[in-house]
């Protein structure tokens, strides 16, 4: 499994350089690690943020309300 993040914070706490030291982000840090095992292969990248377009342009779209022509009322 390769995961990607352009997110130093979380990259570097999933490797263990960093800690999680609020607790509900520490809650989530431990589910990952849990989910990681479930992987023979696990590689996780940090990846620059400007080098990150899709996912920019796939966050965009969600957030645009325009996902699938369905808009909250």
């Amino acid at each position: 499994m390769l995961a990607k993040s352009d997110s130093l914070l979380i990259t570097g706490q999933i490797s263990g350089y960093y800690q999680a030291k609020d607790p509900q982000l520490a809650s989530y840090l431990g589910y990952v690690k849990d989910l990681r095992e479930t992987f023979s292969i696990f590689y996780l990248v940090h990846v620059q943020r400007e080098q990150n377009t899709r996912a920019y342009l796939l966050s965009k779209l969600s957030n645009s309300g325009k996902v699938g022509g369905h808009t909250d009322l």
